[in-house]
């Protein structure tokens, strides 16, 4: 589900209640988008339903034509359901960059712990990734990163419940690295993958370093 913010009204007008700007900027709206958005206060809603087998392409096409009705009218598209803009241009979109669709909530990393927000759009679970090294939580974002791509392509097809490698090239893939099909895919880290249905969450320990095994020289 997704916002059209126009300055002029298109060819409905949509009235449901938006995101407040502390919530846009908390998960990664620009101060760009943000100063375009308080000139843009109409807005057309842009909604699909989807099967669990087709949701990613349904995910694509949607986020795809936000974008195209933005860029006729000078408009800002909100992605409704982390929130934040989508500032991407509809030519960029890819499902194989993974953090085009969901983003990381560091609220608990003091308890070593990383969240996704955004992956229920696929019909998937949240992540929480635990045992999260505060001083090097970067490189678990990137492997997040390399994981949620895996699993935005694999599926429903596979269940991610077990052990999975993630490999530098899923990384790159997931980063929107240009580069990523020529990136070594013989660097790679496993994870352990439980879902817990209290929460309804997928629960992810990265096994190892990551910062030894896939980047050390």
């Amino acid at each position: 589900m997704y916002a059209v913010m126009t300055a002029e009204p298109l060819e409905s007008e949509d009235l449901i209640p938006l995101p407040s700007p502390q919530l846009l900027r908390r998960y990664g709206t620009s101060d760009v988008a943000m100063r375009r958005l308080r000139s843009r206060h109409h807005q057309l809603l842009v909604m699909r339903r989807s099967s669990l087998d087709d949701a990613a392409r349904t995910q694509l096409r949607t986020r795809v034509e936000a974008l195209r009705r933005a860029e006729a009218h000078d408009g800002v598209v909100i992605d409704l359901t982390i929130p934040r803009a989508v500032e991407e241009r509809s030519d960029e979109v890819s499902l194989e960059h993974a953090t085009q669709w969901y983003v990381v909530d560091y609220a608990g990393l003091e308890a070593g712990l990383l969240t996704t927000v955004g992956l229920t759009s696929f019909g998937l679970p949240e992540v929480d990734v635990e045992e999260v090294d505060q001083q090097g939580h970067a490189m678990f974002s990137a492997v997040l990163a390399g994981l949620v791509h895996r699993l935005i392509a694999e599926w429903p097809a596979n269940d991610p419940v077990g052990t999975a490698t993630i490999t530098l090239r899923d990384i790159a893939y997931g980063l929107g690295d240009p580069g990523a099909a020529g990136t070594p895919g013989n660097r790679s880290v496993d994870v352990a993958i439980d879902y817990d249905p209290d929460r309804q969450r997928l629960v992810v320990r990265v096994l190892g370093d990551p910062a030894t095994t896939l980047f050390a020289p």
